[in-house]
């Protein structure tokens, strides 16, 4: 692409709506100027840059504005005239924009006397590739054509893309991309136009009829599924309203993240996170189908499926394939698949063990089997290269502790797995898992002036990096730690280093180097401490548990309980709000979706489905006053739980069958 190169771009202070593969990202005022990545994108490709209303030649005054659900935005201005005796508007401009392309404008007369004012949209597209942009190239505007209702363009690879109007203008010009209505509103009356955008590689087809219709002509068989998404609709209800509410809006933004994979049509999962990664990965898949593992196992299931598919068959250096090895890019549009590290494949292990926790039947688990198997042998043949079993990012490479408790947790769910169809090998796997456990704590363990942690990784000499950092929040409730070593973990997580009062940064704030903005080290990402909530909880931990959480609920209505992928590590002080970084996604599915296991974690909620049973245990007293999860799903069934203020549980609903133990 030709153009102008610039820094990437910037989309923290943008309104993200979010309808996969649909995508609106607009400034607060509403107005696309065609800056940065602002535009409306479809499939990664920006099919408007410009979108300027004008009422008499002047734009609106912007008043507000603000994401309605997941996949739209209101913009709420008003126009004044020069000669008006009163401040008050004498037009109010109501404009929705949404990601799929829709788009209205309403125009409304609060005055008490007859207005004629040209109403006036200038339109324009670049046609340009997101990864263009933010790459931070950008072409020039294509020229437009004037069609019927509208406009249209066309880039040279042959994307094509069609605005129409309804109704249609009265004047449209192609050389400056303007569309034009004289309108006369008598007082307390409106007038609308709505616009329709459509676009497809290799041109578009015919206009729409000037009834603007559902669907969206031009644009292919969307790939978000049109039907439910593959979870439950869980109910939260809380004397904290913020938990309820950022629970509700993580389940719209899971909604419109999902995509449906081409090769599986019938597997829908949500892509990584808006702006930059609107396409599913294999890790972010895993994470987020194990965090909604409490609102049924079908997503679990079409992620499992779709990966096992995909799984590596022969060695490729250049990708980093490896039989068995689970891959962390899904190459969508033909692009080569690329392969992470074993944490991935044991990623894959875990999700399986947990989904049969939580009730996968025998007849899905079933095709899933070898799978599982080409899984398992990558992972030990990883484990067992060492001779403690420590695993590391490559030959000579460094050893991070969150990995160490990943193969841990694998290595205890394949035994699980392999009882019943393997009782040898689900001992060779217990004994990995134990021989990982001894060495970890051995090798691990450091201190410093503030107590006892766990090095971040292990050098490729094999010394500790003895970095305090927020990756040990992912080792309780993995079971690689002892009952001291979590106490040792929550002792030090709760430190003011790690702490910020808004989640956990992730390296210590007298680390050298540190920065509460930098990516690598001083950034709170929301999902990797709900990960330690729940973790804390379930390993004797709950009141660390609850005072970080309570942080992140701090945090969460300044971003209107859409949780970004990062922010910055500040310490929380009264009357500051946090930052989002610059370069986070948001909504991000990984941060959506991790509220609910801290949640259920904090219910003590713990399915055993293959034994039909559900231990029912509130590690202590809810910090946030009574909570109820409702329309859980256990094997497919409801469950409803509510936890009293004092710390009592009662089950509303579940399984028939299942036996309740506390």
């Amino acid at each position: 692409m030709t153009g102008t190169r610039t820094p990437h771009p910037l989309a923290h202070d943008a309104l993200i709506c979010v309808d996969a593969p649909g995508m609106a990202i607009c400034p607060l005022d509403g107005q696309l100027r065609g800056r940065g990545v602002q535009g409306l994108f479809h499939d990664g490709r920006r099919l408007l840059a410009r979108s300027l209303v004008t009422i008499g030649g002047s734009e609106p005054e912007p008043l507000s504005s603000h994401v309605v659900g997941s996949g739209a935005a209101r913009f709420l201005a008003m126009h004044r005239f020069v000669a008006d005796p009163t401040p008050d508007p004498v037009l109010v401009v109501d404009r929705t924009r949404q990601a799929d392309g829709r788009e209205r404008v309403v125009v409304r007369n609060t005055a008490t006397r007859p207005v004629r004012v040209p109403v006036e949209l200038t339109l324009g597209t670049d046609l340009a590739p997101l990864s263009e942009l933010r790459n931070g190239r950008r072409g020039p505007d294509l020229p437009a054509r004037v069609c019927p209702g509208g406009l249209s363009w066309t880039s040279s690879d042959g994307w094509g893309v069609r605005a129409v109007a309804a109704p249609a203008p009265e004047t449209a010009l192609a050389a400056s991309g303007l569309l034009r209505w004289d309108i006369t509103l008598e007082p307390a009356t409106s007038w609308t136009v709505e616009l329709r955008v459509t676009g497809e590689p290799g041109g578009v087809r015919a206009a729409p009829s000037a009834g603007v219709s559902a669907g969206l002509p031009g644009i292919p068989a969307p790939r978000a599924p049109l039907g439910p998404p593959p979870w439950s609709e869980a109910r939260v209800r809380c004397d904290d309203f913020r938990v309820a509410a950022w629970v509700r809006q993580s389940l719209m933004d899971l909604r419109g993240l999902l995509i449906a994979d081409p090769e599986h049509r019938t597997v829908p999962m949500p892509a990584a996170g808006a702006p930059w990664q609107l396409t599913p990965t294999g890790r972010d898949s895993l994470w987020t189908a194990r965090m909604l593992l409490p609102l049924g196992t079908r997503l679990a299931a079409g992620t499992l499926r779709m990966l096992g598919d995909r799984q590596g068959s022969r060695a490729d250096p250049a990708t980093g394939e490896a039989p068995g090895r689970i891959p962390h890019s899904l190459g969508p549009g033909g692009r080569t698949p690329r392969y992470d590290c074993v944490g991935t494949t044991a990623l894959y292990v875990t999700l399986l063990g947990e989904a049969r926790r939580w009730g996968l039947s025998d007849s899905e688990t079933e095709p899933l089997l070898p799978h599982l198997d080409r899984a398992l042998g990558h992972v030990a043949a990883t484990m067992d290269a060492d001779p403690d079993g420590i695993v590391r990012l490559g030959p000579g490479g460094p050893a991070p502790c969150e990995l160490q408790g990943q193969m841990y947790e694998a290595a205890s769910h394949a035994a699980v797995l392999l009882r019943e169809r393997d009782p040898e090998s689900a001992e060779a796997w217990e004994a990995r898992a134990h021989k990982l456990a001894s060495a970890f704590r051995e090798r691990f363990r450091t201190e410093d002036g503030a107590g006892v942690f766990y090095a971040a990784a292990l050098n490729a000499a094999g010394r500790p990096v003895s970095v305090p950092n927020s990756a040990m929040g992912q080792l309780p409730g993995t079971g690689i730690l002892d009952e001291d070593g979590c106490a040792d973990v929550a002792r030090r997580l709760l430190s003011p280093d790690l702490n910020c009062g808004w989640g956990l940064r992730g390296v210590g704030s007298r680390t050298h180097g540190y920065h509460p903005l930098a990516v690598r080290g001083g950034v709170v990402r929301a999902h990797e401490t709900c990960v330690a909530v729940a973790g804390l909880a379930v390993s004797g931990q709950a009141e660390a548990a609850y005072e970080l959480l309570s942080g992140l609920l701090e945090a969460a209505p300044y971003f209107g309980y859409r949780m970004p992928e990062m922010h910055a590590g500040e310490q929380r002080v009264p009357g500051h709000a946090p930052v989002a970084h610059p370069l986070a996604c948001r909504p991000l599915a990984r941060s959506a979706a991790a509220v609910l296991p801290a949640l259920v974690a904090l219910a003590g909620v713990r399915p055993e489905a293959p034994e039909a049973r559900v231990v029912v245990r509130p590690p202590v007293a809810p910090a946030f006053g009574e909570l109820e999860l409702a329309d859980l799903r256990i094997a497919g069934e409801p469950f409803t739980v509510r936890v009293n203020r004092q710390g009592q549980a009662v089950v509303e609903e579940a399984p028939e069958g299942f036996q309740l133990a506390e």
